[in-house]
């Protein structure tokens, strides 16, 4: 099959060459309903134009560069996987390629520096990263930039896609409520202190409207430079003389460490002790018993980063803060008690 051109799109499109190449670079001048049709068509037929002609033209490299967070300990970075699938989905679409870079939590501002500079991409996605120098020197070069998941300060000041981890905590108690249970605990992290504020208060607000105890035995946060993060934690809440009937976990990852600990105590779940996890994992739906969470599409996440992203290297302007809702997931680890709230 021969390799499709920019007027094979055109002429399914029914629209110009001229368009095409609009919509290929991201230029006004054409309309919302004419973008969106040769965008789907470039998608179904997974048409990729002449990238050595367009950066000739363009004087681009038709590039983005993807800077993830590289963990230090054996959990392998689920979340991050799935936005990275979505990213590259969305890049194919627009006809960009993408760069990775893995980088360790304390790297320095001029090290990462160089290390975006050497990449010689249109723009950059950090994802679950936040080094405030480096968004300055960014921001002071007008360089193209989108963080994903790095916790920042939402302040509008830096394009950011976050989920709303607040609403989600909040959703995650009143749903434990509404099947009765009185005596909740919280499995938090406070890896990133963003992440931690607003989790917390959601989690301690939905309490709160609910009428429900707040008990700090039964706040726990997790360490995160051991194998598994979420034991240690489980092990001081169970410690007590009364122990949670249910548990909101910050991560199914967090979820599942709790459960195989817990069922190594010879507690049965949901059945003696139930949780609910944040994020939706593969994992999650693997565990047994299947964790029900608050689910999070890290695809769209991914995809949507990609597209704001396109439109700041083309000059665009954007909403500098995109929450992203949550959906409950309803699993086999929580159960049912007597007495739930209607709310």
């Amino acid at each position: 099959m021969e390799k499709l051109t920019i007027r094979d799109i055109a002429r399914m499109a029914g629209v110009s060459t001229t368009a095409v190449s609009f919509v290929l670079n991201g230029r006004s001048g054409v309309s919302e309903s004419t973008r969106k049709r040769v965008q789907e068509i470039i998608q179904q037929t997974g048409f990729t134009p002449n990238i050595h002609t367009r950066r000739l033209n363009l004087k681009r490299s038709f590039t983005v560069h993807v800077v993830m967070r590289q963990y230090d300990y054996s959990l392998f970075n689920l979340f991050a996987m799935d936005v990275l699938t979505g990213i590259f989905r969305e890049s194919k679409t627009l006809g960009y390629s993408v760069i990775f870079t893995a980088v360790e939590t304390d790297t320095e501002c001029s090290e990462l520096m160089d290390a975006i500079h050497s990449k010689d991409a249109d723009g950059v996605v950090f994802i679950q990263v936040y080094n405030e120098k480096v968004i300055h020197l960014l921001q002071e070069e007008r360089f193209p930039f989108l963080c994903v998941d790095s916790h920042v300060p939402q302040d509008g000041t830096i394009p950011l896609i976050e989920v709303d981890y607040y609403d989600a905590s909040y959703r995650a108690v009143r749903y434990l409520a509404q099947q009765g249970h009185r005596d909740i605990g919280f499995l938090i992290s406070d890896r990133h202190m963003e992440f931690y504020h607003r989790t917390n208060a959601g989690f301690r607000d939905a309490l709160r409207d609910c009428c429900l105890p707040c008990r700090a035995p039964w706040l726990q946060r997790v360490i995160h430079n051991i194998p598994q993060p979420a034991t240690n934690a489980m092990e001081k809440m169970l410690a007590g003389q009364d122990r949670p009937t249910a548990v909101f976990c910050a991560s199914d990852t967090y979820a599942a460490n709790a459960i195989r600990y817990v069922s190594s105590l010879g507690l049965r779940v949901p059945e003696d002790i139930s949780f609910i996890g944040l994020d939706d994992l593969v994992i999650s739906e693997y565990t047994r018993p299947a964790i029900t969470t608050m689910g999070v599409d890290k695809v769209h996440m991914g995809r949507l980063a990609m597209e704001t992203l396109f439109q700041l290297m083309n000059g665009g302007e954007t909403t500098a803060v995109k929450l992203i809702p949550t959906r409950l997931i309803e699993r086999d680890s929580v159960r049912k008690l007597a007495g739930g709230m209607k709310l």
